[in-house]
């Protein structure tokens, strides 16, 4: 009998196995990116999470990655082994049809604020509202007070005076405050999914090289629009973005030769009245010195 079991427990790994390299072969030949992550540090729950506001845009699998080796080989897209052959500890995957990139920034807008360890900095204000915490008065109230949160015992639990900030945007969440926020169920720091590498068109891409500075390419994609109108403008070659800078320019190009050559018109006839007349004080003032 307990052979029997035995066989009947290895048969049904190994079904689960074929089933596994199948949807993953699947998964592989339906997405033109295949990225992977390392699941150092991450919880179920966040994975989750994350998973769930993907959804519809990629899909996240948690797999061993000899099953996924498999599924390579069983595509045929044997270049994919890249994304893992120098990754030691577990790994998940992500199967999407956006771009790397986009999927990276995608994961970036998705990360979800956690329970901060001790060591790790605050990724926001972190304040502790005036409520009950439903904590009995004891030891306890000492962590409170070595931290500056007023309190007051009312109904034999501890409540909190009044908001109270504990640590700002960037600082270090020290062990006894992480505790102490643990207990009172408040997250202090974003947590997500970092890409380790992608596969897209045939290019292995590191995460670093999807690290983009939105804000600085911005900047440099206004600065280089507004350089190419500038140009164009020099150039005198017509587009629509460029049609009205270049008559101002000819307009006030005009301007200034009509009242160069004195060539009066209702426009410039101020203007070489004005120019005649600085001319004529600045040739008085001459000849008075020659005097």
């Amino acid at each position: 009998m307990l052979v029997l079991h035995s066989q009947a427990a290895t048969m049904r790994v190994q079904k689960w196995k074929i089933n596994e390299v199948n949807e993953l072969a699947d998964l592989i030949e339906k997405h033109k990116v295949v990225a992977v992550f390392k699941l150092t540090g991450l919880r179920a729950n966040l994975i989750h999470e994350i998973r769930k506001k993907l959804r519809g845009t990629a899909i996240i699998r948690v797999t061993k990655k000899t099953l996924f080796i498999k599924a390579v080989e069983k595509t045929g897209k044997r270049e994919l082994a890249k994304l893992i052959e120098d990754l030691r500890t577990p790994v998940g995957f992500i199967f999407s049809n956006i771009s790397a990139f986009k999927l990276k920034i995608l994961l970036d807008k998705n990360k979800i604020l956690m329970h901060a360890k001790a060591g790790e900095k605050a990724d926001v204000d972190v304040i502790i509202p005036e409520m009950n915490t439903g904590l009995p008065p004891g030891p306890i109230l000492s962590d409170f007070g070595k931290l500056k949160i007023p309190t007051r015992i009312e109904g034999g639990q501890i409540w909190i005076a009044k908001d109270t900030l504990v640590a700002r945007k960037g600082e270090e969440i020290s062990p006894q405050l992480a505790s102490l926020l643990a207990r009172l169920d408040i997250k202090a720091v974003m947590k997500g999914i970092t890409i380790d590498k992608a596969y897209e068109d045939g290019v292995l891409i590191t995460g670093e090289s999807l690290a983009i500075d939105l804000e600085k390419v911005k900047n440099e994609i206004i600065e280089a629009g507004s350089s190419a109108i500038r140009l164009a403008v020099e150039m005198g070659y017509v587009t629509r973005e460029t049609i009205q800078f270049i008559l101002v320019k000819a307009a006030r190009e005009a301007r200034i030769l009509a009242v160069e050559l004195a060539l009066p018109s209702r426009e410039v006839i101020r203007d070489i009245i004005m120019k005649a007349e600085i001319i004529a004080t600045k040739l008085k003032e001459a000849l008075e010195l020659k005097k």
